[in-house]
């Protein structure tokens, strides 16, 4: 719950960073702000996710020891995070022109790229740390560190596009916000350290699986980045320009199911890596079906929302010419629902030392993504990358589906699926029975809210009279059994 609690205020806070952003910057200048995100995201978000379960793996494994090789491992963490996060920074500062002509079409931004070049390298140490808290199971230090991060990361990069200085000094946000995060992180991870019961351990090179793990995790992140970086290439007039800034609002709630169910892969890895799979298949088993059928469920919930209510979504969060994005936001929920799944099985399959299967499993969407978009994109633009992430979506969902069955002989059922199209398919009917009325005003924005909330209790109440989910369940998933 601490993690989950975490997410859901990272993305209260990267929401409040989109609609002020949407309202203090110009369309295409918001669009050259979201394109610089995803594109040091791809970077970035390999170095924490390697770091993280790089450390974290073995040390999960040691638990019940007490984790004799602490000290060891934070050690060979921080050399690894130095290996990274160093050469990183220095390719960003010095191809930062390179990058700003070629990958984004625009010349202006190196600026702004070398201004968050350092994050690459704060992210790597402070993810050592943050894989630290996750193996010794100090879930509610790590949500704090994470909440922590969220918060002054918005608070920083709104009040500096507030100043009218320019999107050098908004993106500069970012960079001090990491910096302050990596401060607290050490003074969190201090203490955390269990007691050891148990004798030091012969533990496998950090480093191979760090290596892994760099594919696997930058292949996930292009997964998240690849539509909009593909427009943004393709954004040859002042309306594509625009166009591109619209889009990254939908992308940007598209996405929260995707980040959400970051904390069940958080939940899942620890708890999975620290089971014998030689010994306890059928422990596995039983853990990785519930696991899917939960990631499921959720997913579904909040897709089901999100695309019902697309065109209320974008009235309620963002000024009026942002509302023609609604109908590939109706498309990309579901697509990155689809990517969700299939991460979250990968990062099992990870844990349970199946790398070359997670690789696969994410490398499928993306070159369908890569290349579908590459098709669809130049004639119909951001349709035409909308039904791109869609048809990516659908395809990962299935792979993930044979994935488990595959390796672990589990699943989710016929039957539970098809509980789960009845609750979406309640959700559709009762928003297509909804009558219209406006979005203005505040009375408007509140009609918005109570719809809202409706198709939420209606698909919690379906859910419930059918069995789809227990609360028994989840609290199944949080034990590990």
């Amino acid at each position: 719950m601490w993690l989950g609690g975490a997410k859901l205020w990272f993305l209260v806070t990267s929401y409040a960073i989109t609609i002020s952003l949407t309202h203090l910057l110009a369309p295409d200048e918001y669009g050259s702000y979201y394109a610089i995100s995803r594109l040091i995201a791809v970077p970035n978000m390999v170095i924490i996710y390697t770091l993280l379960f790089s450390v974290s793996r073995p040390l999960a494994a040691q638990f019940d020891h007490g984790c004799p090789d602490y000290t060891a491992l934070r050690s060979r963490g921080m050399r690894v995070a130095l290996v990274l996060g160093g050469p990183t920074m220095l390719v960003l500062l010095l191809a930062a022109p390179l990058l700003a002509d070629w990958v984004l079409a625009e010349p202006a931004l190196a600026g702004p790229l070398r201004v968050v070049a350092p994050i690459s390298l704060v992210y790597a140490l402070y993810a050592v740390n943050l894989g630290t808290l996750n193996a010794v199971r100090r879930f509610r230090r790590q949500a704090l560190l994470d909440i922590a991060m969220a918060g002054s990361k918005a608070a920083l990069i709104i009040v500096a596009a507030s100043t009218s200085l320019g999107l050098s000094a908004t993106v500069g946000g970012f960079t001090l916000a990491s910096v302050l995060a990596l401060l607290l992180s050490r003074a969190l991870v201090s203490g955390a350290a269990p007691q050891p019961t148990g004798t030091t351990q012969v533990v496998a090179s950090m480093a191979t699986f760090a290596g892994q793990l760099i594919v696997f995790t930058a292949i996930t992140n292009l997964l998240q980045s690849v539509d909009v970086l593909l427009l943004k290439s393709f954004a040859d007039t002042a309306a594509r320009d625009d166009a591109v800034g619209y889009y990254s609002s939908a992308q940007q709630i598209a996405l929260v199911p995707y980040s959400l169910m970051n904390a069940v892969a958080l939940l899942a890895f620890p708890l999975i890596a620290a089971i014998d799979h030689q010994r306890e298949v059928e422990k596995v088993r039983l853990y990785v079906s519930q696991t899917a059928k939960v990631t499921l469920v959720l997913l579904a919930f909040m897709s089901s929302i999100g695309s019902a209510c697309s065109r209320d979504i974008q009235a309620l969060l963002f000024p009026k010419a942002y509302g023609g994005a609604a109908d590939q936001l109706r498309l990309m929920v579901w697509g990155f629902s689809g990517y969700s799944f299939a991460v979250t099985v990968a990062w099992i399959l990870n844990s349970a030392k199946h790398p070359r299967a997670a690789v696969a499993l994410v490398a499928l969407p993306l070159a369908a993504a890569a290349l579908t978009g590459w098709i669809l994109i130049p004639g119909m633009f951001t349709t035409g990358a909308a039904w791109a992430v869609a048809g990516a979506g659908a395809l990962a969902a299935i792979g993930a589906g044979i994935a488990l069955v595959r390796v672990f002989s589990a699943g989710v059922g016929a039957t539970q699926l098809a509980r789960l199209v009845g609750c979406v398919v309640a959700v559709e009917a009762v928003a297509w029975l909804w009558p219209a009325v406006s979005t203005a005003g505040i009375v408007g924005k509140l009609a918005i809210v109570a719809k809202l909330g409706v198709l939420a209790a209606t698909f919690a109440a379906v859910a419930l009279g059918i069995r789809l989910l227990t609360i028994a369940e989840l609290k199944g998933l949080r034990r590990g059994s």
